[in-house]
């Protein structure tokens, strides 16, 4: 073949491939970044994103086909919490979105240029999120769950009639812990329940910090969601049976690791509104202003097999609500 011939066919396959390029440029869809950034490994926050995407999906948002999903957490370590939100803030995502109140803590102070539609948090004005609901950071918006601490609380009355102290453990450094014991304290001193606290810093301190609980004469153990507890649950639960003291939660994914029964959240409810405020963002609106929701779709589940280990008969209100696990 002579260079003439050579450089026809040379020019042709180039302008094929262009007219490919640009005919794949023209009717492709784009291809939507988004990133959950977590506390830690974690199975609520986990079904929570389930929501999420199953959300996304029915707004048209397919992973797969026009959505690009990245999934990264801080390993549970608080301290690796700020740097892994501010180089997310340069991953060119679409959307971000922080999961647990330190999450969305650090988001505040490292994020300047990404969008985020944040879930899987307690409290948003507690972590920074602004001054209210509809007065909020101008990058971001999401969805509040505050747990039903009443009912919590009137359950375990109803199971301990003569409940006098009730224990828990949680992360001080933690905001949502701090805001939930502090509403938790304020319910359970008018109903005349003491509420004796141990701290941590770091999940290393869970074990000996739940045995320390459990010493203190304390008729049940709560546990109010706190992220750092959660990466070390197991170190609660052992000394909880070991004491043989009930164990209530506010998160319905962990009872079955050994709690006796949960009022919580259902997470996925919570992913599931979550998306709806992402598509919004998506499609084009601007953050700051969509109003950030609460959505906090109660959950009851009771631990059978803790039930009649601990031998304690579950209220008959209760159990008419919740799901069982034997």
């Amino acid at each position: 073949m002579n260079s003439y011939f050579k450089t026809i066919l040379y020019f042709s396959v180039i302008l094929v491939l262009a007219m490919i390029g640009c005919k794949k440029e023209s009717s492709g869809e784009k291809v939507y970044k988004i990133a959950f950034a977590s506390f830690g490994p974690d199975i609520a926050a986990d079904l929570t994103i389930k929501g999420y995407l199953d959300g996304l999906k029915e707004a048209g948002f397919v992973e797969g086909k026009n959505l690009e999903v990245t999934k990264f957490h801080a390993a549970g370590d608080m301290g690796n919490i700020p740097m892994m939100m501010k180089n997310a803030d340069f991953k060119d995502y679409d959307l971000l979105v922080p999961m647990s109140t330190p999450c969305l803590a650090a988001a505040f102070s490292g994020v300047k240029n990404t969008k985020m539609v944040f879930c899987y948090v307690y409290d948003p004005i507690a972590a920074g999120a602004g001054k209210s609901f509809t007065e909020h950071h101008k990058l971001a918006t999401g969805v509040g769950s505050f747990p039903p601490l009443e009912e919590t609380f009137k359950f375990v009355k109803e199971l301990i009639p003569d409940v006098k102290r009730i224990g828990v453990v949680y992360n001080s450094s933690e905001a949502n812990s701090r805001k939930v014991v502090e509403e938790g304290k304020k319910i359970l001193d008018n109903m005349g329940i003491e509420l004796v606290e141990v701290t941590i810093t770091s999940t290393n301190e869970i074990t000996q910090a739940s045995e320390s609980l459990v010493s203190k004469n304390i008729q049940c153990a709560w546990g109010c969601g706190d992220n750092t507890l959660l990466q070390g649950f197991s170190g609660l639960v052992k000394a909880a049976r070991k004491a043989k003291v009930p164990l209530v939660i506010n998160d319905p994914e962990f009872v079955g690791e050994g709690a006796l029964a949960a009022v919580g959240i259902g997470w996925y409810e919570t992913g599931m509104a979550s998306s709806k405020l992402a598509a919004r963002v998506l499609n084009g609106e601007d953050p700051d202003k969509i109003p950030i929701e609460n959505v906090a779709v109660k959950k009851l589940i009771v631990n059978n097999k803790i039930a009649k280990e601990l031998n304690l008969k579950i209220p008959d209100t209760f159990l008419a609500e919740a799901e069982v696990l034997n």
